[in-house]
């Protein structure tokens, strides 16, 4: 009796953990998407000295969000453009959110030096100011055809749309926008501003919804249209032409994807050479940025002349920053303890978490390895996910049930929890997520090892219930089978 009291306690305490585990998640996805992280220093960029671009009087950036490489490689307007000047393969740095890769463009800092990390429809506030290329240039002037919030965040004299006086985040509600935003675009490039900015954004949201399909490349087409109308209207102008990452074939962006990071730019237009830069990264077009209007970027800034990048380009995955050294081998640590508890409670093979593994294997399998471009990893409820985890959480319950009559309520319950806590304890601790779980504003964003806090703080979530479940049905089940007395005669 005293073991099957001992039991039903231990399942209410582990339900009571999988029933927290989930709020827990939300509340990590939610800092990840809307807060800063703590700077730190950039990924290790090679140095480089010689002559930069000179100044000019006019300066005009496009940048198509979302536009991928192979597409860039495929539109008319852009190789024009891109065959008059330098033609780059450009690193956008981790993670791959428009944003924070837009505020290394214009600031010449890593999204590591600047902690601006996500920040999904949260503007800065105040917007860059003279650390930025946009406010030491008068009457810099910038459009965008939507998520206005991007650009009022850089610092720009003049930025449009402009924001909703209620909501900062939204556009000001104007119907006709969506028709006239080019015409404003136009006004900009041909205006007498020594530099222009136009965002275009319909590649990025056809991305989102549709993946690289049929719209995506319409969209691209569109885009490219409008490239080359804005480059006619000023064809004496140098050039930036660029984007700020790629998509997922399905659709989605955000990880440390090599044809997420990897994007097409180039540069062209009175001063500039004729070349191709094999990888650069987006601090170099920074600095590119600042010698074309004068501007003077931050001291800590580590974008190389543009004579430097092309001379010396980047490994393939240099652009992604390391791991903190402490944070990984205390990360060892925990999952090698978790692993060694669970060798010594498993004295049956099978009372191994199997379930954990099998359910990993799933995952991966059915919907691909976690990253912070699939969608899976937002969403709250995490159905995408925990659909694929079935089977293992199935054999969580039948090892369970078994292991009651086979080993101690600690054993059991130490081998089947023990390596679940010590991986998803690891993570956190590799991400450095810690803190934020105990209420700091603070986004956890490293390559790799954030994307998988999400499903593994899912799956341990449900594996805890299942195993909780297990334990309930190996208490109940025998008293189901007992039959009732007979009566006395």
């Amino acid at each position: 009796m005293r073991h099957r009291i001992f039991a039903l306690v231990a399942a209410a305490a582990i339900a009571v953990f999988a029933w927290w585990l989930p709020r827990e998640r939300r509340s990590l996805i939610k800092a990840i998407v809307t807060y800063d992280a703590r700077p730190s220093e950039p990924s290790p960029l090679p140095a480089g000295a010689g002559p930069g671009l000179t100044p000019v009087q006019r300066t005009r950036v496009v940048l198509i969000d979302g536009l991928s490489k192979s597409t860039a490689a495929t539109l008319p307007a852009w190789k024009s453009v891109c065959a008059r000047g330098v033609t780059m393969t450009v690193e956008a740095g981790f993670p791959t959110v428009s944003l924070p890769v837009e505020v290394a463009l214009w600031t010449g800092l890593t999204q590591q030096q600047t902690g601006v990390v996500y920040r999904s429809g949260q503007p800065l506030v105040p917007p860059l100011d003279r650390k930025g290329i946009p406010a030491q240039v008068p009457g810099s002037w910038a459009v965008a055809e939507s998520y206005g919030y991007i650009v009022r965040s850089l610092g720009f004299a003049k930025a449009e749309p402009a924001a909703d006086p209620q909501k900062p985040a939204k556009d000001i509600a104007d119907p006709a926008w969506a028709t006239t935003w080019e015409q404003r675009a136009l006004e900009a490039v041909t205006s007498p501003s020594a530099l222009v900015f136009v965002h275009v954004l319909r590649v990025d949201t056809a991305g989102h919804k549709h993946g690289m399909n049929a719209e995506y490349v319409k969209a691209a087409g569109e885009a490219d249209a409008i490239l080359g109308r804005l480059v006619a209207a000023d064809p004496d102008a140098r050039w930036f032409v660029l984007s700020d990452h790629g998509h997922r074939p399905a659709g989605g962006h955000g990880g440390e994807e090599e044809p997420i990071r990897h994007v097409q730019g180039c540069i062209a237009g009175p001063g500039v050479p004729v070349a191709t830069a094999p990888l650069v990264h987006v601090v170099d077009v920074s600095r590119a940025l600042a010698d074309s209007v004068g501007a003077t970027l931050d001291p800590a800034a580590r974008g190389r002349p543009l004579s430097a990048a092309i001379a010396a380009p980047l490994a393939p995955d240099q652009g992604v920053p390391p791991l903190a050294l402490g944070a990984g081998a205390i990360a060892i640590f925990i999952l090698v303890a978790g692993v060694g508890a669970s060798s010594w409670a498993v004295r049956r093979w099978w009372l191994a978490p199997w379930w954990f593994v099998v359910a990993g294997a799933c995952l991966i399998a059915m919907r691909g390895e976690p990253s912070l471009s699939t969608p899976m990893i937002y969403k709250p409820e995490g159905r995408d996910m925990w659909t694929t985890f079935v089977p293992g959480l199935v054999l969580a319950v039948a090892a369970t049930w078994v292991g009651m009559r086979r080993t101690t309520l600690v054993r059991l319950l130490v081998a089947q929890l023990a390596v679940p806590i010590g991986a998803t304890a690891a993570t956190i601790t590799v991400s450095g997520a810690w803190p934020t779980l105990f209420g700091a504003k603070l986004a956890p964003v490293v390559p790799r090892f954030t994307a998988w806090m999400s499903p593994l703080l899912l799956l341990l979530a449900l594996g805890s219930a299942a195993i909780a479940l297990g334990l309930v049905a190996s208490v109940v089940t025998p008293l189901l089978r007992r039959r009732p007395a007979e009566p006395a005669s």
